[in-house]
């Protein structure tokens, strides 16, 4: 029987460079890249309005299935081992630890005012992907798979109320990004900006203190700020950590895709107002993560 080699679970605040992360460290030898398969995490909690999960609720048969879930994408990947992302797993860190021991974590965060500006692009702009692309089709029915068929009216509600809202009403969709304790009330009660800025605070204050409490050879921390301004030091960490093949075409994605000027683009394009709203919130995790003096 085939045997699940360690996976590596890239995490971090929506919009705070994971996407950037996986697309690079795919480009290894032997990896195979899974992008978001949200509804595997959150199998047997998927009634819950949150995305939020502890440890104790990584019942046995939860864990078995995901690894048995994981094991099938990998087979079905020539053996290939699986990098994986899920923004939300910020919130679930010691559910995923549980469940995946031998992963290799790898958490970025970013400044919370470049976080924020893209977060609010984001969320006004965002229009529900086209049913008829056969991309999303395959995407639709790759989470339908891997979903328990008595969850599936789970996730109705959900995508009918942004089909409703973008597709018929023309609005922003009702809720972009992570949920978390509270964020119903909030919906009725806060600007964009402030969500926003909410949920990067409890991503990464939720991520950075759970992920203490793991040991020490499963996780690494690391700064978008600092990757982009010295991609050749930190991917050489971060493959050494995550014991990845490296090779020529590699490197070359790594040199040709980083862009360092990106870490300064909301200096000028965060709206000041939105700023303003935002930086309450945002101040006291600023500080303490040195992005402030």
């Amino acid at each position: 029987m085939a045997k699940l080699k360690p996976p590596i679970l890239v995490i971090g605040a929506t919009r705070s460079g994971t996407s950037m992360l996986i697309n690079l460290l795919s480009q290894a030898d032997n990896v195979c890249r899974w992008y978001e398969p949200t509804t595997l995490w959150r199998i047997g909690r998927a009634y819950r309005s949150v995305d939020n999960a502890t440890a104790e609720d990584a019942k046995p048969w939860i864990i078995r299935r995901i690894r048995r879930v994981f094991l099938e994408y990998q087979e079905a990947h020539d053996g290939r081992r699986v990098i994986e992302k899920t923004p939300s797993n910020v919130v679930r860190i010691g559910f995923v630890h549980r469940t995946l021991p031998e992963a290799k974590i790898v958490h970025i965060y970013r400044d919370g005012r470049a976080n924020i500006r893209s977060q609010i692009e984001m969320t006004r702009t965002f229009r529900a992907y086209g049913l008829g692309q056969r991309q999303v089709q395959r995407h639709i029915m790759g989470r339908l798979r891997i979903t328990p068929w008595w969850e599936w009216p789970a996730y109705i509600p959900r995508s009918l109320s942004s089909f409703v809202h973008v597709q018929i009403l023309d609005k922003q969709v009702p809720w972009f990004g992570l949920r978390y304790p509270g964020w119903k009330k909030d919906r009725k009660c806060l600007t964009s900006p402030q969500i926003a800025a909410k949920q990067w605070v409890v991503a990464v204050e939720t991520a950075l203190s759970d992920l203490e409490k793991l040991p020490r050879a499963s996780w690494l921390g690391i700064r978008y700020e600092e990757v982009v301004a010295a991609p050749r030091t930190w991917f050489e960490r971060i493959t050494e950590f995550c014991g990845l093949e490296a090779n020529d075409t590699y490197w070359k994605k790594i040199s040709t895709s980083v862009r360092p000027e990106s870490k300064e683009r909301w200096v000028n394009e965060l709206d000041a107002r939105d700023l303003a709203e935002a930086m309450p919130i945002l101040e006291p995790s600023l500080k303490r993560l040195g992005y402030l003096n």
